[in-house]
């Protein structure tokens, strides 16, 4: 019990600090960030449990991370040199399917995180660039889960993820490349609209 009470301590101090940060008006750390998101996550989580709830609980969730995290910059990153040259409305539709589908990716790893599963361990920050270094137990398992921040306008926001070492982003970059040389860019528009269900 006493070992709970201070995993409880542990997760409070990181978001007290974010929320101090938020009334002066300045960013919080990467990690204060990462420990605050978390937090909210596993308070989603505690409210909306078991499946006949996840609808719910993954719209909740989608509203915690959003502000947080930068999915235009994520959009981009995944393309790499074929992001360049597209008209506007099919970089913005690509926006918008890519983070339904980045969203759905992350949230799967996180919707299951309790209060004892989740751990935030450290970050590394060098200069606009930070990356915050979390475990994750589930199943008796425990695997790496971190994350690449970028600063933008005095804001920190989450533009990578890595799971067990590889950054979701790098691996839709190598999936998307292979997609649009077979199909084009609206081959794989059209790819993500049928998972997407748009």
């Amino acid at each position: 019990m006493n070992k709970l009470i201070a995993l409880l301590s542990l997760l409070a101090l990181p978001l007290t600090a974010f929320c101090q940060n938020q009334a002066s008006g300045s960013s919080p750390t990467p990690q204060q960030l990462i420990a605050a998101t978390l937090g909210e996550v596993v308070k989603v989580n505690e409210s909306y449990p078991g499946e006949e709830l996840g609808k719910e609980r993954r719209a909740k969730l989608r509203q915690v991370i959003n502000p947080r995290f930068d999915f235009h910059e994520m959009s981009q990153r995944s393309l790499g040199s074929n992001w360049a040259g597209h008209p506007p409305e099919q970089q913005k539709e690509f926006v918008d399917l890519f983070s339904d589908l980045m969203a759905k990716t992350y949230l799967s790893k996180v919707e299951q995180c309790a209060r004892d599963t989740v751990k935030v361990e450290k970050d590394e920050v060098d200069g606009i660039k930070a990356m915050v270094k979390t475990t994750v137990i589930y199943k008796g398992e425990t695997f790496p889960l971190d994350y690449r921040l970028l600063l933008k306008d005095g804001q920190w926001r989450v533009y990578d993820v890595i799971v067990e070492n590889i950054g979701l982003v790098a691996n839709y970059r190598n999936e998307f490349a292979g997609i649009i040389r077979k199909d084009g860019f609206e081959g794989l528009l059209k790819q993500l609209r049928e998972k997407s269900g748009k």
